[in-house]
Parts: C-alpha cells; structure tokens; sequence
C-alpha cells in the first residue's frame, strides 16, 4: 500500500538539530484519481469536478457513495469462504462553505432521485386503487362493528366480531414507491424506512447533521447508536416503536454521504460512544484543499452524453431483478491482492506503526476496501448480470488506489475528530505568535496577551509543549524579567518559521 508520509510536512533540521516539524493545520492531502471509478461513473466525477471546479475527492466521494447505494440494494461481496461483506459505505467529504457541495452532491445523487419519481408515477394506478378497496371495506367494516355493539344476543355477536376480525386482516396494504434516500431522518424513524425500502437506505446530506442527532439522542438510550452501527454491518436488528408494531430488520444495509464543514468533524472523537463503540471508524473520510482563489469561473458544463450515461448506469443497477441479495466473488488474484493489504495493515497497526493510533478505523479498512472493490465491480457490469463474473485483480488494484487516499485522509480526519483543547490551544497560541512576529519571547509575555484565553499560566504551558513537540518553538533560556521576579522561561521560534516574517 502507498505510504503516508503526506500526512506530515518535514523542514530540513538546522544545525542546532530541531525534530522535524509537524503541522497543526492539516496540508495538501494525496488527491484522488476519479478514473480510478470505472467507464461511466469515473467520466462523470472527472467532468463535474472540472464544471464545477471543485476537488476531484468532493464529486468522486459522492459518486462513489450514489453507487454504493444502488448496488447495496442487490448485491454483496464474498471476500473467501464465509466472509462477506456488504456494499454499502459511509463516506465524509469535509469541506468549508462556498465550495459547491450541495449542488454537487445534488447532481452525484440525481439518479436515485429520478428513479424515485418513476417508480411513483408507475405505482400511482395500484395505490389509487388499493385506497378505494380499503375505504370501502372499512366503511362495511365500520357498519358491521355499530351492528354488533347493539346485539343482545352473545352467538350472534360472536359471530359478528369474528367476521369483523376476518375482515380487519384482509385489509389491502397500500402500496408505497421505493425511496432510495433521505437528507434528514430520526434513528426511530430510519428503521421504519430500512424496513420499507428492502432494509437498504442512503442518507445523503451537505450537513452533519448526523452527527448532533445521534449526540443528542445518545443519552436516552443505546438503540439509536445501535441501528447506526448495524446498519453499517448489515446485522440483524429489531426496532422498538412504543405503541406501534416493532420493526425486524434482518440485512439492513445504510449509505451516508456527508459534506459538512471541517469544524463538524472537531472534538466528535470525545463525544460518548461515538469512538469507543466504532461509529467514527466506520466512516471513510476526504479532507480535500479548497480550490476557493484558484478557480477561473469557466468550467466547462458536464457533457450531455456523460450526464446519460452515468444516469443510465446508475438506473440500470437499480433496476436489476428483485430479490435476494445476490453474491459476487473475488477472482484469485484480486483475493491475492486484498490479502497482502490485509497484511500490510496489521503490521501498521503495530506499536509505533502508521495506524497504531486508529486501530479501530484501520482494522476495518480491508472490509471497506472489499466494499469499495464490490462497488467498482457493480458499476463495470451495471447492464449485465454482475454476479455471473468475479471481482478482477484490476478492479481490486482500483479499489486499492482509492482506499489509499482515504487511509491517508483518514489519519488527518481522526486526529482532528480527536483533537483535545491543548491542540487546539496550541493552533491559537500558534495564531498569535505568528501576528506578533517575534522570534524570541518569554512566556510570561506571551501569556499575558492571550489572558482573554487562558485564565492560568498552567492552561497555557500544554499548548506550549505541543507546539515544542511538533518543532514549532524551543525553550532558549530562562530569562530574568525583572528585579525579585521569577525567571520566565525564553522560548525561540524556529528560524525556517520566523524567517518567513521578513
């Protein structure tokens, strides 16, 4: 797999040996390759990102997810014997205001919503019919019932009500239109759509709003966090609805599409539940430079047949043959290939190793990279029957392309999600030190400026040794800052840094 050194920015150490630097802010990420998706979805995550000058991970993150939502529906990948994994998947594409992701969000999921409508207009005649049938039968319903409370005699009555009860059960269901996706939904209610909808779901949202709903609800149960979590995994789950009929969910499959801004993600890593019971793991996340400042307002607009082609292709999986869930399997190769992934993960989850920190994200990401794989292979034989041929080593080489961007966004995403008040004290600290421009300074100084932040001296001195650790400043010498005075210690600046300031 590649390696991540993106992740960190190295300055050469100058002569009086500083450690290598380590950024607070989060640089230039490995971008994705969009030609890594397949024929129709790769042309058209590549054409919208030019039209709307955007990151290619924005437009490929949320194509990725619209395909995993259509193959979701009737398809799932067998890793080897008694391993299978289905093809659904959370993506988290973080981005700032003013960078086009609603309307490129809205035209990555227009398929789903185009197919929604069809299947409405089709089913309009049965609905309309089955409501007449059961108005009726409930108004001969209702006048059998106001019968029987008048009779005196008990056979009689008997009889009635068994003949009302008949009645009650052969009361038609209306039938409702397939919806593929919501913006918006409660825990309580996204089981009763699971259930609805052949138990598969996306939730596609430029928000996080997510994320406040589960915090919010958390503390009145673990149920919600529970469905979340089952539905990622494809687990059986039964939903309790208070006065209402439970709902059994045996294969619930959920897709989540998010394009919040950056600041959602902060500090999620402290909330309850959210890291310690692998909610935060289970997502895939991109964390793209902003092309804000650098776009020219000439992007070409999405070819038409680019646009068709891509809506035919995801329309086309959607209207693959109802049913059972149906089994795709890796080729040799392609096995061959995830296995040396596998591998190489668990060594990098060894102390000291690249994913030691986020063993919880890691350890999943050869399940995610066999969903992505499935999802890839779904989309090269969206007009055929993809479960009459194997998951090919190319396919797999695609899939592992794109999970080494997110294994590298990943990490970032993590460590800001996880970010305590001392990192981000030490990004303020940072702030102000770079407006004052001075390359050496007392911390005493130092703290008296940033009073409006730091009430004590000892609230100050983590953001300090963070900002020490990452080869930002180093303690010169302690100072005498006045006559009876305790020395304050002198901190330096770094001189790549400060020489910056002339």
């Amino acid at each position: 797999m590649r390696s991540d050194d993106d992740l960190i920015t190295v300055l050469s150490a100058p002569e009086d040996d500083w450690p290598t630097l380590i950024r607070l802010d989060v640089p230039d990420l490995l971008s994705l390759d969009v030609n890594q998706l397949p024929v129709w979805a790769g042309d058209f995550a590549n054409a919208l990102s030019e039209s709307m000058e955007t990151p290619t991970e924005l437009a490929g993150g949320m194509v990725l997810a619209t395909c995993a939502a259509a193959a979701a529906r009737r398809l799932k990948v067998q890793v080897k014997p008694g391993y299978f994994e289905p093809l659904n998947l959370w993506v988290v594409v973080a981005l700032g205001p003013a960078n086009s992701k609603s309307p490129v969000q809205s035209k990555a999921a227009a398929p789903l919503q185009s197919w929604s409508i069809e299947q409405s207009k089709l089913i309009e005649p049965e609905v309309q019919r089955a409501q007449s049938e059961r108005k009726t039968q409930e108004a001969r319903i209702n006048e059998m019932r106001r019968v029987a409370a008048r009779e005196k005699d008990a056979v009689k009555y008997k009889e009635q009500a068994e003949e009302i009860a008949r009645l009650e059960s052969g009361l038609p269901e209306i039938p409702t239109a397939p919806q593929l996706w919501t913006s918006d939904s409660t825990p309580e209610r996204l089981g009763a759509l699971l259930a609805e909808n052949d138990e598969c779901m996306a939730w596609l949202s430029s928000e996080g709003g997510v994320f406040d709903l589960l915090q919010g609800r958390y503390s009145d149960g673990i149920l919600n966090l529970d469905l979340m979590l089952k539905s990622h995994s494809a687990d059986a789950e039964r939903v309790d609805r208070g006065s209402r009929p439970p709902v059994h969910l045996e294969y619930p499959r959920l897709t989540i599409g998010l394009t919040p801004q950056p600041d959602v993600l902060r500090g999620l890593g402290s909330k309850p539940g959210f890291r310690g019971r692998g909610l935060l793991a289970r997502f895939l996340y991109f964390l793209p430079s902003s092309r804000l400042g650098y776009r020219q307002g000439s992007g070409p607009p999405v070819p038409e047949e680019v646009r068709d082609a891509y809506e035919t292709g995801v329309r086309a999986m959607l209207d693959w043959d109802a049913g059972d869930v149906r089994e795709v399997r890796l080729g040799d190769d392609a096995l061959g290939l995830w296995n040396e992934f596998w591998q190489a993960v668990e060594v990098k989850m060894r102390p000291g190793g690249d994913f030691a920190q986020m063993t919880d994200w890691a350890g999943k990401a050869p399940g995610s990279t066999a969903r992505i794989a499935g999802v890839l292979h779904a989309i090269k034989h969206a007009h055929g029957s993809p479960w009459d041929h194997v998951v090919t080593s190319e396919t797999m080489e695609s899939a592992l392309e794109i999970m080494a961007v997110f294994c590298v966004h990943s990490r970032w995403a993590l460590n800001v999600m996880g970010a305590n008040t001392e990192v981000a004290g030490a990004r303020s600290v940072w702030d102000r030190i770079e407006q004052d421009r001075s390359p050496e300074f007392s911390e005493r100084d130092l703290f008296s400026k940033l009073r409006g932040q730091f009430t004590k001296m000892a609230e100050l001195r983590p953001a300090l040794a963070i900002l020490e650790e990452r080869g930002y400043v180093k303690i010169a010498h302690a100072g005498q800052d006045g006559p009876g005075r305790k020395p304050s210690p002198r901190l330096r600046v770094r001189p790549e840094l400060s020489e910056t300031w002339l």
